[in-house]
């Protein structure tokens, strides 16, 4: 009776601890990126009354008698399947499909988490805002290009105060030049290019009808002050149906006064295509199409593609890569231990962390713009409570009886 007493006060309390995690697994039903839990039970000791015994000539065997002497908790297991993404709008939000944790730095150690709540602070980090921990990742140089052999560190994103600038290396002309036009008849057009510091020049280009058959010579002038000398001309020679069938590209020169306070790129080079424009009997249209050059542009914007990489997107509408995401993945991510503020910390059997970037080894891919639910599912948590309910309430019974009959022993010698 003894023993069926305290058997039963120890379902009782591993009944209790499972009560404990199921309420917070349904407390943190709305808690972004929250990792559910389950309690695993197993018996306890046994009690050998008889042992066993082997087959002796002609008799059977002998089964052991034993008698369980209650119930413990073999493991409280967190749980790490994927769950439903929602869409926020917000570029900072990032959600992880597959496995993977973002990884959150304090200074000094890891944190690893599937919150992906991230908020930009004063300087531009990515930081997880109710801590204060900063995002890490692989940040690009001046040029986009990311070394994913580098050490993880701070993602920032320098909003408002990044620059870009491009230098023009090809002018496009599309359009007509008059083929009823006479020998010497000039058509001139202005053109705006861009140097290595983001400087607009202006050149003017003049096209002459040549005395050669179906050909206008093209020279290039300009009255920038900071201009020493500009050089670029050719002839185009166009086909009997007015396309284009030789000199059609030509390259132009520029070199700037020597001393000037701000000298960019001396000499500046680039190309004029001619390919695409006619001579059509139509009037002279002949324009710039495009050209490749941006003036300076600050950073007001920036996204996230499937494989973690930060695009940023420039005011001159240039874009430009800013860095990357890093995922952390693990051997056993079980063994991981719960820090609180959706975190968790590496451990010694859930072995060391593979860094490396999003949709690389067996890493999942990001996703900007969403956050990753609970993964807790009410039914299933409901339908647990009403069982350990009943559990409860069964190992209450088994003291009670238990207890009822120790009173009747009690009984005997009065």
């Amino acid at each position: 009776m003894g023993s069926a007493m305290f058997t039963g006060v120890t379902g009782l309390l591993v009944h209790q601890r499972r009560l404990d995690v199921i309420a917070d697994n349904i407390a943190n039903v709305n808690t972004t990126g929250y990792r559910t839990s389950r309690v695993q039970f197993q018996s306890l000791f046994s009690q050998t009354l008889s042992g066993g015994r082997a087959p002796v000539g002609a008799l059977g065997g002998v089964n052991p008698i034993q008698v369980g002497l209650g119930v413990n908790i073999g493991a409280i297991e967190t749980s790490f399947t994927q769950s439903a993404l929602i869409t926020t709008g917000v570029p900072s939000d990032l959600a992880i499909q597959g496995d993977g944790f973002f990884i959150l730095s304090d200074g000094e150690i890891y944190s690893y988490t599937r919150d992906g709540s991230f908020a930009l602070g004063s300087n531009g980090a990515l930081v997880e805002p109710s801590t204060g921990q900063l995002l890490q990742g692989y940040m690009a140089d001046d040029t986009g290009a990311i070394d994913l052999n580098a050490p993880i560190q701070n993602l920032v994103i320098p909003m408002g105060t990044a620059s870009i600038v491009r230098t023009t290396t090809n002018v496009v002309f599309t359009g007509n030049l008059n083929a009823g036009a006479a020998v010497g008849d000039t058509v001139t057009r202005n053109v705006r290019v861009y140097d290595s510091l983001g400087n607009a020049r202006d050149l003017t280009l003049v096209f002459t009808k040549a005395a050669g058959s179906n050909q206008w010579d093209w020279a290039v002038t300009t009255t920038d002050p900071l201009i020493s000398s500009v050089t670029g001309s050719g002839t185009i020679t166009y086909d009997t149906t007015g396309n284009v069938s030789a000199g059609g590209t030509g390259t132009i020169t520029v070199n700037f006064v020597p001393g000037s306070p701000s000298l960019p790129t001396d000499p500046f080079t680039f190309t004029f295509d001619f390919s695409d424009t006619t001579q059509l009997g139509a009037v002279s249209d002949v324009a710039v199409f495009s050209q490749d050059g941006y003036p300076r542009g600050s950073l007001e914007s920036f996204t996230f593609g499937q494989d973690g990489v930060i695009v940023g997107v420039f005011t001159n509408g240039l874009t430009r890569v800013l860095g990357q995401v890093a995922l952390a993945t693990f051997p056993n991510n079980a063994g991981l231990v719960r820090v609180g503020n959706n975190q968790f910390r590496e451990s010694p059997n859930s072995g060391l962390p593979q860094v490396g970037a999003p949709s690389t080894g067996a890493r999942g891919s990001v996703t900007g713009g969403v956050l990753e639910t609970s993964n807790v599912d009410l039914g299933t948590e409901f339908s647990n409570l009403i069982l350990t309910q009943r559990g409860f309430q069964a190992n209450a019974r088994t003291i009670t009886a238990a207890d009822t009959l120790l009173q009747e022993a009690v009984n005997l010698v009065r």
